[in-house]
């Protein structure tokens, strides 16, 4: 980036020139990693885990995901576009294959569709459900990787949720795995002559740290927003409808979309599928702090399985989508009903492969936990009596004119030497 534009951290990019020091992306953090001083976000990129909230909120779009170039892809040998199903509810009316042919002809030599691998998935979930009830290897309730915000999320303000995490591979990375040996075997190539695009709908493009629950591989090389790609495959898409369609052969990696994929786009739909009835889905920031600390409590653990997304409404909400939410769920409702909600996997072989090992990602809970920690000085006995003196003197109403979120975290920041007394305003009208 150029000009006053800051990486802030792997997810946000900031742009001086069109903040105007507001206090929204403020009290919307999650982990209160931003502050406003002398009118201006200070940013601890350390706490930032990518939910995306400030990028939602922010009036003048300073905040912005952090996504890679379309600028390269002509340069890549081979490229791949790992589709989530959530793209397709982007167009309403328009055919998923149609969606996927759009991408082939901005320039990706494969378009691939997630479907089969959420079906993969789903089954490979049921059956860690089913032998954890006799094995008791993880506690309930169990926790969906899925989401990977939910997952920094967990590892930042409640590691000891950690342990209920899903220890199964998420959807895209068994995907990219056989996407890449696929490619391999067709075209004799190697890794290094492949690029793998994830097109998916929230700033969760990965930091150098690799900072995921699981070491999941292989990973994806590059990461696109939705809304990166929306404009030019719209055009094309309408394009296509007027019959300009491209003579392409068939996508080895087309394994045909069904109803059952598009219902992942919304919350509950990650669980439609499974065997067990003991499950729930939340979403929403605010909704999946608050069931969070009802599990940290000791609730749900007559539950099997929860699944967690921080956007509204699910990935529908993304902050990186092209049209609104609503409009996206209207379509995926609707097309259900066409399409149907059959599964096409084979149980057995599902089952032949966990038994090998294809589904158990190597866990990273600890690496996880100690990276975020590293960043949280625990305070002493005497630093949490001093913030307590604090905020009995501030007795404030978390107005947020400090630059903190809230009085508790200036009164922290204080503690802490990030913050000086004469940030607060109540405190200079005592004076």
């Amino acid at each position: 980036m150029q000009g006053d534009t800051k990486h802030l951290s792997p997810y946000v990019y900031f742009d001086e020139r069109l903040c105007i020091g507001c206090y929204h992306s403020v009290r919307v953090c999650p982990t209160r990693a931003i502050r406003i001083r002398n009118q201006k976000p200070l940013h601890f990129h350390e706490h930032c885990i990518g939910c995306g909230e400030c990028i939602r909120v922010c009036p003048t779009g300073a905040m912005r995901a952090v996504t890679s170039e379309l600028t390269a892809l002509e340069k890549d040998h081979i490229s791949v576009a790992l589709v989530s199903p959530v793209l397709y509810s982007q167009f309403p009316g328009i055919m998923p294959e149609d969606v996927l042919n759009a991408l082939r002809r901005m320039g990706f030599q494969h378009a691939a569709d997630m479907s089969y691998f959420l079906e993969m998935f789903q089954c490979a979930a049921d059956e860690f459900i089913a032998r954890n009830r006799i094995s008791h290897q993880a506690p309930w309730p169990l926790i969906s990787p899925v989401c990977p915000v939910v997952v920094r999320l967990i590892a930042f303000q409640y590691p000891s949720l950690l342990p209920h995490i899903l220890p199964i591979m998420r959807p895209v990375a068994l995907m990219a795995r056989e996407v890449i040996r696929r490619i391999i075997a067709r075209y004799g190539v190697t890794k290094e002559a492949i690029t793998l695009y994830y097109i998916n709908p929230c700033p969760t493009k990965m930091s150098p740290e690799r900072l995921t629950f699981h070491h999941e591989q292989p990973c994806i090389d590059k990461v696109l927003g939705i809304n990166d790609v929306y404009p030019e495959l719209f055009g094309l898409l309408e394009k296509m409808q007027k019959g300009d369609r491209p003579d392409l052969p068939p996508d080895q990696f087309s394994y045909g979309v069904t109803g059952h994929s598009l219902i992942w786009g919304m919350s509950g739909g990650e669980i439609a599928g499974m065997k067990s009835e003991r499950t729930l889905a939340v979403s929403g920031l605010k909704e999946t702090i608050a069931y969070l600390e009802k599990i940290e409590m000791g609730l749900f653990q007559d539950l099997d399985y929860i699944e967690f997304r921080t956007c509204p409404e699910g990935c529908v909400g993304g902050t990186l989508t092209g049209i609104d939410k609503y409009l996206s769920k209207n379509f995926i409702q609707k097309a259900m009903l066409n399409m149907g909600l059959k599964k096409r996997v084979c149980q057995d072989e599902i089952l032949c492969l966990y038994d090998e090992g294809g589904f158990q990602a190597k866990s990273s809970l600890a690496k996880l936990a100690q990276r975020f920690a590293a960043q949280k000085k625990p305070l002493s006995i005497r630093e949490l009596s001093e913030i307590d003196n604090i905020l009995e003197k501030i007795k404030g109403t978390d107005c947020s004119a400090c630059g903190a979120p809230d009085c508790k975290t200036f009164a922290e920041d204080l503690v802490r030497g990030k913050a000086s007394m004469e940030d607060c305003l109540f405190m200079k009208k005592a004076q």
